[in-house]
């Protein structure tokens, strides 16, 4: 499997030196260990000691009224986003930013520098511009289809101000520990919008040929480059803020929670009453 994970990864165009901004569902990868510790030995020992593999290792938050009952952000504060970024969380070299609700994990040359000045004053994709500075290539693996496009489209909606469409983004909050060890409420400022549609982008991609697909390990697998996914996002994303779009009738963020589409509320909140309480909309007999 490790020959066959560094033979694949070469295809999809990772090379030693780069700086790589990986996503990837071990299940689907498969791997030879428990922990799918070959996908990323393989990958660090690819890029070698000048090059450099993040990850998002975000964690979860809540609403406002159960700030009291969520634990602190620490540094040691398992991610929800997969195995992935926990196995890069147990590596003697891994470095984390301390955003507590979007963090980002790195492992190389670069992973200081990426990491820090990311904390809860910051902007939660800020880590992106650093690694589209660096040219970094983006490599999603096993989760294309659930989890589809890159993370540069977040940077690209904040930086066009389309995250403002969202409602009341301050009734998302986790806790921190500050530099004094006291725990702080974080209101987040800047919540990402739905990325369930973010495959619109991929014709983009292919037109401007900057997208490379194939097979990492059993799994399917994009890469393409940061900084010119990120300029192609935006440019579109300028000309029709609505782009990002999902068609989901049942998607919360795009149908309840963005100030330019209040208008679907009722409809939303409709179809969620009549999916968990089916009873109450039957006809009656006769």
């Amino acid at each position: 499997m490790a020959t066959s994970l560094r033979h694949d990864l070469l295809q999809m165009g990772i090379a030693p030196g780069d700086v790589v901004l990986a996503r990837a569902a071990y299940r689907a990868v498969g791997r030879a260990g428990d922990g799918g510790g070959d996908f990323l030995a393989e990958l660090l020992d690819l890029v070698g000691d000048q090059g450099t593999v993040a990850c998002l290792a975000f964690t979860k938050g809540g609403w406002w009224w159960q700030a009291g009952q969520l634990p602190p952000f620490t540094p040691a504060t398992p991610s929800y986003a997969g195995a992935l970024p926990n196995a890069m969380l147990a590596h003697p070299g891994v470095h984390r930013s301390t955003h507590p609700q979007c963090s980002f994990v790195a492992i190389g040359r670069h992973a200081r520098a990426l990491t820090a000045g990311h904390g809860p004053g910051d902007g939660a994709y800020e880590p992106m511009r650093k690694l589209i500075a660096l040219d970094a290539k983006m490599l999603v693996a096993g989760c294309v289809a659930v989890n589809p496009g890159f993370t540069t489209t977040h940077l690209a909606e904040v930086d066009l101000g389309l995250h403002r469409r969202r409602i009341l983004p301050w009734l998302s909050v986790s806790r921190y520990l500050d530099d004094q060890g006291q725990v702080r409420v974080f209101h987040r400022r800047d919540p990402g919008c739905c990325s369930s549609a973010y495959w619109k982008f991929y014709g983009a991609y292919v037109r401007a040929g900057i997208l490379t697909t194939g097979k990492v390990g059993n799994a399917y697998a994009i890469c393409a480059p940061a900084a010119q996914c990120y300029a192609i996002e935006r440019d579109i994303l300028a000309r029709d803020s609505r782009f990002n779009l999902c068609d989901s009738p049942d998607c919360l963020t795009c149908n309840a929670l963005r100030w330019d589409r209040l208008h679907r509320w009722p409809l939303w909140l409709w179809r969620r009453a009549r999916r968990q309480s089916p009873t109450w909309f039957r006809r009656p007999d006769g």
